[in-house]
């Protein structure tokens, strides 16, 4: 079985949204109904509690834990950067926040949908063009 088939919930990716991971500054990645991917510069430990918090979207808070997190090696022009990418399995999230992380989550699924609908226009107007 594959990670994807472990899956409970199909991922979107995101514009890069600044989040924290309790009092780490990270990059939310990807994001769907029971978890999230993000990016940090800071260290964290698998299978411990933390908060994810979203303080550009009203400042709510999501309980989880880390699934997993890896070191990535970003080659830039002067020196590597090495961050890690971290899998977060959202606990269950307080009746308070419910509402607020469905209509992220659904403003996330939109701005996709966007994207994918301006790229397939853009391929169809390329190669109908002679």
């Amino acid at each position: 079985m594959t990670e994807r088939d472990r899956r409970r919930s199909e991922r979107y990716p995101t514009a890069s949204i600044p989040v924290q991971l309790s009092d780490i500054n990270a990059e939310l990645i990807d994001l769907s109904l029971t978890g999230a991917a993000i990016i940090h510069r800071s260290p964290v430990k698998s299978g411990l509690p933390y908060t994810l918090i979203f303080p550009s979207h009203g400042g709510f808070y999501v309980p989880c834990q880390v699934l997993r997190s890896v070191v990535q090696v970003n080659r830039g022009e002067s020196a590597p950067e090495y961050v890690f990418r971290s899998a977060i399995q959202f606990s269950p999230i307080p009746a308070e926040q419910q509402t607020m992380f469905n209509e992220f989550l659904q403003i996330q699924m939109d701005k996709l949908n966007q994207r994918r609908a301006e790229v397939e226009r853009q391929n169809a107007t390329a190669a109908a063009e002679p």
